[in-house]
């Protein structure tokens, strides 16, 4: 906007012909100063607002992002350097699956039957029981059934162990029946009625399979697992002597699982 300009008199001025001293003083006036015209109006300045962040508030956030980092790199190291244990992924993998319910209250009061019947028959060293995630399982040492390298059934009718089986019989028409056979590491000598350990093993689960046919188990309730040598119940390596032995003699058994 222009300045404007105004015409002042100073003290003692006149307009006519006698003119005293002094004269005409020409002032100007600023824009915005109080005089200007009304339509005039000054721009009122404009305001910036800040925000007010404090760098504290955030530093912390960085320094967590960047630890959790850190850590899942760690993680991911440890996890491509180990060596996964397959069986135990296998079992994991088993358990994460859909399956019916097994119902254990049933189960305890099979497994309760067993114990008592196994300690009136004082088998409690030959014949194990435990209940797990994986149902009931009952686990006999193989020269209690087999004789060694053999497949037939030593025991008779009347035998002790008969009538744990008949427990188990009378459980496996409402539940499903597994029956695992394994061996020890020592390979079969030549000429042996089996060419391996593997047709042991499952020969083993057929002779059972056929007295439970035989005490009215039907076939869809019963199946044969062999493993052979493949999953010893104690580990050999670095054993000798006295102590091979005995973890051999652990490994040679006959488990069946009630599920």
């Amino acid at each position: 906007m222009e300045p404007h300009n105004s015409w002042q008199m100073a003290s003692g001025e006149s307009f006519g012909g006698g003119a005293t001293s002094g004269g005409i003083r020409r002032t100007q006036k600023k824009p915005g100063a109080e005089g200007d015209e009304p339509n005039a109006t000054p721009t009122p300045a404009a305001t910036i607002h800040k925000s007010k962040v404090k760098k504290s508030e955030s530093l912390w956030l960085m320094s967590f992002s960047d630890l959790s980092m850190i850590l899942l790199c760690f993680f991911i190291i440890l996890l491509a350097m180990s060596k996964p244990d397959a069986r135990k992924a296998d079992v994991v993998t088993e358990a994460m699956q859909v399956k019916v319910p097994v119902r254990q209250d049933s189960l305890h009061a099979i497994t309760e039957s067993l114990l008592a019947q196994i300690k009136r028959l004082k088998l409690e060293e030959a014949v194990k029981v435990r209940l797990d995630v994986e149902g009931l399982a009952i686990e006999f040492r193989d020269n209690l059934l087999f004789q060694s390298g053999s497949a037939r059934l030593s025991m008779k009718s009347d035998a002790p162990v008969a009538k744990v089986l008949q427990v188990i019989a009378a459980a496996a028409g409402k539940y499903h029946l597994v029956i695992e056979g394994h061996t020890d590491d020592v390979p079969l000598k030549p000429g042996s009625e089996f060419p391996s350990n593997w047709e042991l093993s499952a020969s083993r689960g057929i002779s059972l399979l056929k007295q439970f046919e035989q005490r009215g188990v039907g076939e869809g309730h019963v199946s044969i697992e062999a493993f052979a040598h493949t999953r010893p119940k104690v580990d050999i390596k670095g054993l000798a002597g006295p102590e091979l032995a005995a973890a051999r003699a652990a490994n040679r058994r006959v488990v069946m699982r009630i599920r």
